[in-house]
């Protein structure tokens, strides 16, 4: 059996959560504020390549032809077109693309395929070269590549996403503390259930859901999704091995009266997690397809029912649930 921590670790590990959640927004923060001094300082600045946006929407670049950018951007561009003239012939035209699919006999742009393949084989040259990988499996993922010299043509959102990948593709992701990552997340579903029971309302389960769907990290959002629905599931399931009553019956008949009968069906889905005769035998999988976005909102309901009938609202109840974490205290 997984050892449980006791009271004391856990509010350290709590806490250790906390402070690192408030430093990662202190990071952000300050991670913006310097990215937005440094779009400031090179406005207008000849040495770096500008962008300017005209009343069309259209994004137009500019550099001084004799600064480093420039004189790199000269380069690569001859290097383009002597290409060009190699592959068709003849001198590029106004409409022809700069970059081409080396592979067509009339000049079009760089198929998706084409430029998978390009990748491929700069991945492999550095590879050869003792190269890191990481910026340019970050560039195919994300779309772009950001360098010292251009960063300030991207907001800082899409620099932070590069970034992240670079960083994921190296294997350089911080180690994550379960434990705490758990703890802290039955932490808030505790508060929420327990709006949820003072106020009488289904809408808070919803805003969680809408949370995690307009989530700017997509795999954060999956990933906090997985561990909300193990620990509602967890304290379902738990309370049930430890019942010698019927939970769901009381359960749902506070769901039906207290928020409303839709919930109340919804949650009624799931109320096989509390031993339901009547509930239908769904997997997690059969659960999410036949319930969609109101999958998480109903399993919340079902807690809520739960803890309002057994606890007489207190969440805190629901502590004795708690998932235990195999995890070794520091």
């Amino acid at each position: 059996m997984p050892k449980k921590r006791t009271p004391r670790q856990r509010r350290a590990a709590q806490q250790r959560a906390r402070l690192q959640q408030r430093q990662d927004v202190a990071r952000q923060e300050e991670f913006h504020e310097e990215h937005a001094r440094l779009v400031l300082d090179r406005m207008g600045d000849p040495r770096f390549v500008q962008r300017t946006t005209g009343a069309d929407g259209v994004a137009t670049l500019t550099w001084d032809a004799g600064s480093q950018a420039g004189t790199e951007l000269r380069e690569g561009f001859q290097a383009q077109f002597a290409a060009f003239r190699e592959k068709f012939g003849r001198e590029p035209g106004p409409k022809d693309p700069v970059f081409f699919d080396p592979d067509a006999d009339e000049p079009t742009p760089l198929s998706q395929r084409s430029f998978d393949d390009a990748v491929d084989h700069m991945l492999k040259a550095a590879e050869d070269a003792g190269v890191d990988q990481a910026p340019i499996h970050a560039w195919r993922e994300v779309g772009y590549l950001v360098t010292e010299e251009n960063q300030h043509l991207f907001s800082a959102a899409e620099v932070q996403a590069y970034a992240d990948a670079v960083t994921r593709h190296r294997g350089d992701i911080e180690d994550i503390d379960l434990a705490s990552t758990v703890e802290l997340s039955a932490d808030g579903l505790r508060d929420l259930i327990d709006e949820t029971i003072t106020s009488g309302m289904e809408e808070p389960a919803w805003r969680l859901g809408a949370a995690l769907d307009h989530a700017d990290d997509p795999d954060a959002a999956g990933l906090a999704a997985t561990t909300l629905t193990a620990v509602l599931m967890t304290w379902l399931t738990s309370a049930k091995a430890t019942a010698t009553t019927d939970l769901a019956s009381p359960a749902l008949g506070w769901i039906r009266q207290n928020l409303d009968d839709e919930p109340a069906d919804q949650a009624f889905q799931l109320a096989g997690l509390l031993g339901s005769p009547l509930a239908p035998n769904l997997t997690v999988n059969e659960a999410l397809d036949r319930l969609g976005d109101a999958f998480l909102p109903a399993l919340i309901w079902l807690v809520a029912g739960l803890v309002a009938t057994e606890a007489n609202g207190d969440v805190e109840w629901l502590t004795q649930f708690d998932p235990d974490i195999d995890q070794d205290d520091e």
